[in-house]
């Protein structure tokens, strides 16, 4: 395991290098318009990591560390009675109206006040993820991707961690910070749309290829979901570091990958229909628009003839159908099938 992590940390270095790659190709663009355009993205680029890395990075340094799980079972009784001294104090069960008074050093006490927590932290997850999932299936640039999930990283984990009063102790830090610098650079590496596109290419029916965008929206959908489901495993990680009071191995803190992208399928049902109901839309939207021409052309050719020419004994209504400017598409269609239908 110790080499497969080591092969791993060697290919994101390279990994980074494309994400380097991915922020000069921006700054290239914007200096053959003007250089002062590419400075000031690199000034905003570096404040917006500095406000929305560092700073939230920091105060997760600068927190208290709590009581993490033991390994000994004889140890966990010490444990819950350490954290429930910390719960009484806790700001989120105090403003829940939670009654820290009644808590004993006990499992049952332990129990309440971790499904009460559980609710809150569901509630940080239903906020952080498809805020991730939107913004990164939007942005179409790696280096914006890397930093877009760092941040929401960063500052998931630390409000996880002013959740629970106090965050974990440097070493698991340590894991925690590894998983985030891995999704980063998954994530902005955009792996995830480049499959998504070698496969849509390869795979996909030539009537479904003709649907404008369908490639792009497909990739792009697959990449934020990609990186929730990354974000989703490190909220996870980082709650079990919290909750959890007594473990046998490190991989217990390990969520199922199963359950990871059943929470995060869950998680971001609303979103993905919202977007792919839109999708559909804009779709029949833009074949309508195509055959617009078609009965534009229909309705100014029988504005060059008079009803008489065509049907004499006047059994087609050619009247423009009443409601709206525009004639609908079926319109052109139907008058030319009318037109040229023999009695």
């Amino acid at each position: 395991m110790k080499y497969v992590n080591r092969i791993l940390l060697f290919l994101s270095l390279f990994v980074l290098y494309i994400i380097a790659k991915e922020f000069l190709q921006i700054y290239t663009m914007l200096h053959a318009v003007h250089p002062a355009l590419a400075i000031g993205f690199s000034l905003l680029a570096l404040a917006a990591f500095i406000y929305f890395v560092g700073i939230p990075l920091f105060r997760i340094i600068s927190m208290p560390v709590s009581y993490g799980p033991v390994y000994d079972p004889g140890q966990e009784e010490r444990l819950i009675a350490k954290r429930i001294k910390r719960f009484k104090k806790n700001k989120y069960l105090i403003r829940s109206g939670f009654d820290v008074a009644s808590l004993q050093n006990d499992r049952a006490s332990y129990d309440r006040v971790i499904a009460e927590m559980d609710k809150a932290a569901e509630q940080q997850r239903r906020k952080d993820i498809p805020q991730l999932f939107y913004a990164t299936a939007i942005v179409q640039n790696g280096f914006l991707d890397a930093l877009l999930i760092l941040s929401a990283a960063i500052n998931h984990i630390k409000e996880l961690f002013i959740l629970y009063n106090g965050r974990v102790s440097n070493r698991d830090l340590i894991v925690i910070l590894k998983k985030i610098y891995f999704a980063m650079a998954i994530g902005g590496s955009e792996a995830a749309e480049y499959a998504t596109e070698e496969i849509f290419s390869r795979f996909a029916t030539d009537g479904m290829k003709s649907i404008p965008f369908v490639s792009k929206v497909s990739s792009s959908l697959v990449d934020g979901y990609i990186n929730a489901v990354m974000l989703t495993r490190i909220s996870y990680i980082t709650e079990n570091y919290c909750r959890k009071t007594v473990i046998a191995s490190d991989k217990e803190l390990l969520p199922s990958s199963e359950f990871i992208f059943d929470s995060a399928r869950t998680i971001t049902e609303d979103i993905r229909s919202k977007i792919y109901e839109a999708f559909k839309k804009r779709t029949k939207g833009r074949i309508a628009k195509a055959l617009e021409p078609v009965t534009g052309f229909f309705q100014k050719t029988f504005d060059f003839v008079t009803p008489q020419e065509i049907d004499p004994e006047n059994r087609y209504d050619l009247e423009m159908p009443g409601g709206g400017t525009e004639p609908p598409v079926s319109y052109g269609f139907w008058k030319l099938f009318e037109s040229l239908r023999k009695s």
